[in-house]
């Protein structure tokens, strides 16, 4: 695939996805795409940075000890049991470390409910403020899964899609994590809610660089 691919576009398939699984990705979704971050290409270009991940958000408010987090995935529909996939937490301990908790998704039921106990104690009565971050990724999108099809003409086609649809219709953001699941968090006492997905449109100047890519992608498949 060397011979015929471009140095960008090298880096752009140099890093495919973020790895919820672990501390390190999550710092760096984190530096790239929270409120205030770098944003999505402070490190170049990458084909992580196109993609939508549903990262949820919730307020952790300790006073002293660690208090239990309570999340319920549910399918999106009536009756369809739940697809296959992993819940990855990230949030601190009771000893001020910050810490990947992970749990199954999956059938025959349609919801399942997980607790693990999240933010560091602190001092006794005196609170503390913090977040934690979640998502749901489906086991097909699981990173490291068909990576290998990535290095590949057909895989490439796929990611790129040409430029014709491109210029017609802007790059449409890939999508991962947010499909066939529903999401509540309930953090000690506190009300249940349903806090808001991590998203952020594309820069026109970003925009323009995967014009770029693109075209140079579809020059080298075409060959």
């Amino acid at each position: 695939m060397a011979d015929f691919m471009p140095e960008e576009l090298e880096a752009f398939l140099s890093k495919t996805d973020f790895d919820f699984s672990k501390v390190s990705d999550w710092e760096e979704f984190l530096a790239e795409r929270a409120v205030g971050g770098t944003g999505r290409d402070a490190d170049g270009i990458q084909l992580r940075d196109i993609k939508n991940y549903a990262v949820g958000t919730a307020t952790v408010i300790t006073r002293g000890e660690t208090v239990t987090a309570q999340f319920n995935v549910r399918t999106l529909g009536s009756g369809l049991a739940l697809p296959p996939g992993v819940l990855y937490v990230y949030h601190s301990n009771a000893n001020r470390q910050k810490q990947v908790s992970s749990f199954y998704v999956g059938p025959p039921g349609s919801s399942a409910t997980y607790r693990l106990e999240v933010g560091n104690g602190g001092r006794a009565g005196e609170e503390s403020w913090g977040a934690l971050y979640y998502i749901v990724i489906k086991s097909g999108n699981l990173p490291g899964q068909g990576l290998a099809e990535m290095i590949g003409k057909r895989s490439l086609r796929k990611a790129i899609k040409g430029t014709s649809w491109l210029m017609r219709r802007g790059f449409r953001l890939l999508s991962m994590g947010e499909a066939g699941y529903d999401v509540t968090v309930q953090i000690g006492n506190g009300p249940i809610t349903r806090d808001y997905m991590m998203q952020e449109i594309i820069s026109d100047e970003l925009y323009d660089k995967l014009k770029k890519i693109a075209s140079n992608a579809w020059d080298a498949i075409a060959k």
